[in-house]
């Protein structure tokens, strides 16, 4: 809910007293993707900035207190709305759009939803003046107008909005109140006193227990009462109110929405770079656990079975004290086992060689195996002290669960860490997906586990991106990212994607790969389906080789 319409509704209402009458002070960005506008308050004693993001999956705004900025990369904007008094914070009616007007009748617009999300300052007669980004492009053009979402005010206009034909009732409930999304959909479910899975199924009670829920929660919104959920290490929601199918989940609550919002961003943030540190060094270190664990259990079982010296050893002493017995160019001999009182021992033997030489070749046969199990004791010992390294450092690592911890486990083990996995921090990012830019606004968005592809695909993904999967085999979920609903990516970037999407899966070993092909709207999650698994309505398969454009970032 960090970008939902009624979180940035109640941001206006807190930061309209505080940022009228300050002025722009400063315009930049030092993060790809973030744009930090920093206000100078009257009395000149203090600052204030708003921070937003512009990228998917993580388009947010926040106030802080006073700001920092780097001496280095960092580009400056906006500098002609620099010392500009600011005289109001408006939202527009029912749309993501911000306004910060400035006392020359020019203004800053935010628009902070989809794939265009963009900070812009327009002119007096709506026209883009500069962008955040893409500003050579947009600069000139007019202003994007808001669009007010039909929210519905009778049980009528709700129930003419009800699709049925939606896989679950919360998408039905999303339709239907178009500014909730998903968690307020579930909360008003919840509210209504638990639905049927399928819309379909809804009875019109059912629909009317839905939308007396709905308004009232809507009422609820305009009093907020903020709280924050955590699922796992780290929270997942930021809520205007309680939430009632959450009440069992630990929960955080603020006295403003502003600091609810500040927080859940930051440790969203510090989140989304734990998991880039923590999951290449989980993956690893439990590889190596189990793959260690498994090489000493084979060479255990191996060093039980009785060493094959003695036998060499004993097969050359027979040899030597019965030479006569052995017939000369014979391949094998039987002959009666002296030292120990049973069977006849039979020895494979080489014709072109005398007794002597065959019991000779024995005794080095003996003395190298000897030597050889010597050090496959010493491999085991080696090989089971890198299992119990592996293991105790994965415990370890388990039960950490800030950024900070985790940042002081890497650089107290670095030594052993090294042994399993590699320890740079360069695609170490804000965006937690790979990601490849195609040129023109296009880009391939990567899946690195089950997880993140249930992410991607379900939650980042805009219904009319590609989606992307080699067929029959598993593999990364990979989206081809248009810059808008109508743009056409082309046949050479839709088998570049394809390529990707081929070289992230089990086949990237084969020399060509059917790939399927889809707009992401025809993709779907079956009921109780692991993360990552889907159901494909309808696809185009393309035949590619694996391979990367080499551009990748992450």
């Amino acid at each position: 809910m960090v970008n939902n319409f009624y979180t940035l509704e109640a941001l206006v209402r807190e930061w309209t007293p505080d940022l009228v009458g300050c002025t722009v002070g400063d315009a930049f960005s030092q993060e790809p993707n973030e744009l930090t506008l920093a206000f100078a308050h009257p009395e000149g004693t203090r600052s204030t900035a708003l921070r937003c993001s512009v990228q998917r999956p993580m388009i947010f705004i926040f106030r802080t207190p006073g700001y920092s900025k780097a001496r280095r990369n960092v580009a400056t904007l906006f500098r002609s709305a620099f010392d500009q008094a600011v005289t109001d914070v408006r939202i527009a009616t029912r749309d993501r759009m911000i306004d910060l007007d400035l006392a020359d009748g020019r203004r800053f617009q935010l628009q902070l939803f989809g794939a265009r999300a963009n900070v812009f300052l327009v002119s007096a007669d709506d026209i883009i003046e500069a962008a955040f980004r893409n500003s050579d492009e947009l600069a000139g053009t007019e202003a994007p107008s808001p669009r007010a979402a039909p929210m519905p005010e009778t049980f009528e206009a709700f129930d003419g909005r009800w699709k049925p034909n939606r896989n679950k009732t919360r998408q039905a409930v999303s339709s239907a109140f178009p500014l909730f999304g998903r968690t307020l959909a579930r909360e008003t479910i919840h509210r209504a006193g638990g639905m049927a899975e399928a819309p379909a199924d809804c009875t019109e009670a059912d629909r009317r227990a839905l939308f007396d829920a709905g308004r009232a929660l809507i009422g609820a919104l305009q009093d907020p009462a903020p709280c924050l959920y955590q699922r796992g290490r780290f929270p997942d929601v930021v809520s205007l109110v309680p939430l009632q199918h959450r009440s069992d989940a630990p929960h955080e609550t603020f006295d403003t929405v502003d600091e609810a919002v500040r927080v859940f961003v930051r440790r969203q943030l510090a989140a989304r770079h734990f998991q880039r540190l923590y999951e290449p060094l989980e993956a690893a270190l439990t590889e190596a656990r189990d793959h260690y664990r498994q090489s000493a259990d084979r060479m255990l079982e191996e060093l039980a079975s009785p060493s094959r010296a003695d036998r060499y050893e004993r097969w050359g002493h027979l040899l030597m004290a019965q030479p006569d017995a052995i017939p000369k160019g014979a391949d094998e001999v039987t002959l009666p086992d002296l030292f120990e009182e049973g069977d006849p021992v039979t020895i494979p033997l080489d014709p072109a060689k005398s007794a002597v030489e065959n019991a000779q070749h024995y005794y080095r046969r003996a003395q190298r195996t000897r030597r050889s199990r010597e050090e496959a004791e010493g491999r085991l010992m080696d090989t089971a002290s890198k299992a119990e390294e592996a293991a105790e450092l994965l415990e370890e690592l388990e039960s950490i669960t800030t950024l900070g911890a985790l940042k002081r486990f890497r650089k107290a083990n670095e030594a052993q860490l090294a042994r399993y996995v590699g320890q740079g921090d360069e695609d170490v990012d804000r965006f937690p997906f790979r990601r490849f830019d195609l040129g023109g606004g296009f880009e391939a968005w990567v899946g690195r586990n089950a997880q993140q592809n249930q992410e991607l695909t379900f939650h980042v993904a805009q219904k009319y991106d590609l989606w992307l999967h080699a067929r029959g085999v598993p593999g990364s979920h990979v989206i081809l990212h248009k810059p808008n609903r109508d743009a056409e990516p082309g046949r050479r970037r839709r088998h570049v994607a394809a390529a990707i999407a081929a070289h992230f899966s089990k086949a990237r070993g084969s020399g060509v790969v059917p790939v399927m092909i889809t707009e992401r709207k025809y993709v779907t999650s079956p009921k109780g389906a692991a993360p990552g698994q889907v159901r494909v309505e309808r696809e185009d398969v393309l035949m590619v080789e694996p391979g990367l454009p080499g551009n990748g970032k992450g």
